[in-house]
């Protein structure tokens, strides 16, 4: 049973997709989750400066695996039900490393792939609490890129290209992990 790893850029459609695979049943783990619960734990504000510097922060303090490791058991509940799992966020090279470790060949990478220009135009509609301006945007790429996502989504298994419609990301998306569920 494969369980799929998402990756790719802020905004680029990755939450769609995970929002696809739950009308499909499938279980859905987001990173991010696990992000915003350490940055309320540190009595931080979900603002977009406190997210980022607690998930950089975390990494530095712990590794850049660190996210993934910590993600660990609450996909391995989800796996006992049974259920296809999808991992929404996974952000670099060392997250890829610990969920191959952990998962092997049953571990299917999927990017998501869209424009910077169209990622911020969605981050200024979708008013997320995490997204900020056009120069948090800009932060917020930055700061993940030297967390290698860049290579993580490069190494990809598969790519969904999202710079058409809503609808149509559903329909790739659908497609994709039906034929994922087949594995």
């Amino acid at each position: 049973m494969a369980i799929v790893a998402l990756t790719g850029m802020p905004a680029a459609g990755k939450g769609e997709v995970a929002a696809v695979a739950q009308q499909r049943g499938w279980a859905v783990h987001r990173i991010g989750d696990l992000v915003w619960e350490e940055t309320e734990r540190q009595g931080l504000e979900l603002a977009p400066s406190s997210v980022g510097t607690v998930a950089n922060g975390e990494r530095e303090e712990h590794g850049y695996g660190v996210w993934a490791e910590r993600s660990l058991p609450r996909i391995d509940a989800l796996r006992t039900d049974g259920k296809y799992v999808l991992i929404d966020g996974m952000r670099g090279e060392e997250e890829l490393a610990v969920f191959r470790a952990a998962y092997g060949d049953t571990l299917v990478t999927v990017a998501v792939l869209a424009s910077p220009e169209t990622r911020l135009a969605r981050v200024q509609q979708r008013g997320r609490v995490d997204d900020g301006d056009a120069t948090a945007f800009q932060a917020r790429d930055q700061r993940e890129l030297g967390w290698s996502l860049a290579e993580t989504i490069a190494a990809a298994d598969e790519t969904l290209e999202n710079e058409g419609s809503l609808g149509q990301l559903r329909e790739d998306a659908d497609e994709l992990l039906e034929r994922l569920e087949s594995l």
